[in-house]
This record gives structure tokens, sequence and C-alpha cells, in this order.
């Protein structure tokens, strides 16, 4: 598999993008398979990947009807946070990004994420009456999460407007943790991850159209 690195992109950026290699290989479905996951989205591959590095299948087959994360995946908002307010959801969530924060280190492959922080504004008393709740349960649960007045909002962000609009910012709930990434190089991690990746194949039924398989990359 063709390693990244930006000695890399300067290289093939200054012969016209020539050299790049195939990102993954054309390959026949097999008559077996040690797990079958359908949906070749983030769930899937993300799935697909932790059942291959942390539990040693070798043999897995993703199969997605359409193109590789164009469903959910491809339309969400891509936020990465866990400031919910329940501590399982936090918990959960809070451990997703962690795997996030070492991802594009893990696969050496750049995943996009940036923490720039998250922040939720508050525009009425009940805003903050709630913000304030999620982040008490946050903190308590050991999730960071903060609240900040308007003026320390507009310190965080500059180009907020806290002056005399319809909806004021009365303040806003901060996790600096938090953060986006983008959902167009997540869908390629598997090409990093694994030796062998996508394969267009068509199969028989409409539901499941196109297949694709994976091996880790040991």
């Amino acid at each position: 598999m063709q390693p990244f690195s930006g000695l890399s992109l300067l290289r093939r950026g200054l012969s016209g993008q020539k050299g790049w290699q195939p990102q993954w290989r054309r390959a026949e479905p097999k008559p077996a398979y040690d797990a079958v996951i359908v949906g070749g989205g983030g769930h899937g591959l993300g799935a697909s990947y932790y059942l291959a590095k942390e539990h040693g299948l070798r043999n897995i087959a993703v199969l997605e009807k359409g193109w590789i994360g164009g469903g959910n995946t491809g339309r969400n908002t891509t936020i990465i946070r866990s400031n919910y307010l329940f501590a399982e959801s936090a918990a959960l969530y809070d451990h997703a990004l962690k795997l996030w924060e070492s991802l594009s280190q893990e696969l050496n492959y750049n995943v996009m994420f940036s923490q720039r922080g998250v922040m939720m504004l508050a525009h009425t008393v009940h805003d903050v009456q709630t913000s304030k709740r999620h982040v008490h349960a946050n903190r308590a649960a050991g999730v960071d999460n903060e609240w900040l007045t308007a003026a320390e909002a507009k310190a965080f962000c500059p180009v907020l407007n806290i002056g005399d609009i319809r909806y004021p910012v009365l303040g806003a709930a901060l996790q600096r943790r938090g953060g986006t990434a983008r959902m167009s190089p997540m869908f390629r991690t598997g090409q990093k991850a694994f030796a062998s990746a996508a394969v267009n194949h068509s199969l028989s039924t409409p539901a499941a159209r196109f297949a694709c398989t994976w091996r880790l990359e040991v």
C-alpha cells in the first residue's frame, strides 16, 4: 500500500499528480467470510477496521449498495464531540472522541480532524439553564465542558455578534476538545488500514449491489 507523507504529496504535486497507485484492488467475493457487515459508511468501515485490529479477524466483507460513505455519513454535520447530557452517552462519545484524536497517526492518513472546539450558544433563559445542566452533568461524568459568558464566548470566537440583536447571546457551553472532521477522508481510512480494499463487484441482489472486502494490513 502506498504510504502518504508531506514529501510524497509535494513530489506528486510537482510531477502533475502522476505516479499515484490505486488505493484499493478489485477482487471477487469469496464463498465465506469471518464476518459480513452491511453498510459501507462510517459505522460499517469502523466496525470492520476494529474487528480486524482488535479481534484478529482477517477475512471480512463489507457490503454497500451505493458508493462508499455515500449515505448518512456523507450527509452528516462532521462535528466530533462528547458533551452529551447522560453519563452513558457522554462516556461512549468521549471514547470515540479519544479514538479520533490519534486516528490520523494510527493510519498515517490525514482524516482532517481539527479540535477547534464546539461551542453551543444560549439565546434564552431556558437555553442558559439547559446548557449549564449539560456542563455540570458532563463535568460530574469526567467529560470536559465549560460555561462561558457572552463576553468570554466572543473572546473565543471574535466574529460572534453579542450586540443588540434579535436573539441575543446570553452565554455558551464550550467543549474545547471537540471539533470537526472531513467525512470524505474518513471514507478513505480503510485504504491505509487494510491491505485489500474496496471492490466494485455487481451482486445478484439489488440490496447488495456492490461488495467491498477488507483485510487488516500487518
